[in-house]
């Protein structure tokens, strides 16, 4: 049946049944910016517009003291789905190569702090506060999208399995613009001082090496198996975890060679390269010791913390495959070789590297009027 607006009171709708009486109906929002709809009685029951004007008021007084609506206070006799009940449900019944990291990141932000509220009472309100309690403490855009992208991805689920119904909180959210160009490269002589610091421990020192040789990504470095090491063709084959592919890297100097020949020698055919009996977690550990690395090289001097681009220039384990990439492109290599050997999945995407090139005219410009 067709909802009709009152002409003088907001918020106030009527239907007209098949036996000429009208039903009357308030909407409103509660402060988490979610819309109820009300039915209040038939004119035949001596409702009228105004009565429903006064109903809906004294609703939306009370919401605004902290006190529930005769219907919210019905509604909460039932029990309440908080959002924790629909995140664990879905985490148990969806697996993709997301969830374990995104149950991680639920776990972390999300779980204690909008977690246990009822779902249905989560709207925009609670979102945008939770996005700015995120910008707040620093963390990055894409970060924070993420977050975002989780409790949507839980909601929708919670609304295909009829959890419950409503709308995704998350729905109106608009996302954090992102810039994930960053902008510092090692030169040759940082690129010494850090194999020089890695040297003594050989499990970094072959990871820094086969890194800067390949520039594959930290999971493709740590995928590398003896079968994937073509020593005579100096070919390594490289799985691109994010693209989900496999592409070609290769060995840049006889030094890498010579490591790779030793550790091979001492592995099985299908034994990681970059492996150390006495490390559980390689990724934790080289990730811990490098970021500590780099930080006493790098970072600790050279950046501002509080400045709004020090993520462009703070030197992490991937500045290791911008610096593959942009030593690349300063050796006068094509856009499209760039993107053959780094698996990019378009030129469009190397571009940034192109204005390292020395064709891109600086040699022209240098020494110009002289």
């Amino acid at each position: 049946m067709e909802m009709i607006k009152s002409k003088k009171f907001p918020g106030v709708y009527h239907t007209v049944l098949k036996n000429g009486d009208l039903s009357y109906y308030i909407y409103y929002r509660d402060p988490y910016g979610k819309q109820h709809k009300v039915k209040i009685g038939k004119k035949s029951e001596y409702i009228d517009e105004a009565y429903c004007n006064r109903i809906r008021l004294n609703t939306i007084v009370a919401l605004k003291n902290g006190e529930l609506p005769p219907n919210i206070q019905i509604r909460k006799k039932h029990k309440i789905i908080s959002l924790n009940s629909v995140a664990d449900f879905y985490f148990t019944n969806v697996k993709n190569k997301s969830t374990h990291k995104w149950q991680n990141k639920y776990n972390l932000r999300i779980r204690d702090s909008i977690g246990e509220k009822d779902i249905e009472l989560i709207g925009s309100k609670e979102m945008l506060s939770l996005q700015q309690s995120m910008i707040d403490d620093n963390l990055a855009p894409s970060t924070i999208n993420c977050y975002m992208d989780i409790v949507s991805a839980v909601c929708n689920y919670a609304l295909k399995t009829d959890m419950y119904k409503g709308m995704n909180p998350t729905k109106l959210i608009k996302k954090l613009k992102v810039d994930n160009n960053r902008q510092k490269f090692l030169s040759q002589n940082e690129i010494n001082d850090l194999l020089e610091c890695v040297k003594s421990e050989p499990t970094l020192y072959l990871f820094t090496k086969l890194s800067l040789s390949t520039g594959g990504r930290f999971q493709s470095i740590l995928s590398i198996k003896k079968r994937d090491v073509n020593l005579t063709d100096k070919i390594i084959t490289l799985k691109d975890y994010k693209n989900e592919s496999t592409y070609n890297g290769y060995i840049c100097d006889n030094e890498l060679s010579d490591l790779l020949k030793t550790k091979m020698s001492l592995i099985g055919n299908n034994d990681y390269v970059v492996f150390d009996n006495g490390i559980k977690d390689m990724r934790k550990y080289i990730s811990r010791k490098m970021s500590s690395i780099f930080y006493e090289l790098f970072n600790i001097y050279d950046l501002d913390e509080t400045d709004k681009d020090y993520r462009k220039h703070k030197v992490v384990i991937h500045t290791l495959r911008h610096t593959f990439l942009s030593h690349l492109a300063l050796k006068g290599t094509s856009p499209f070789e760039i993107k053959q050997l780094s698996n990019h999945k378009s030129l469009k995407m190397v571009e940034r590297y192109a204005k390292l090139n020395p064709d891109s005219g600086k040699d022209k410009v240098v020494g110009l009027y002289s």
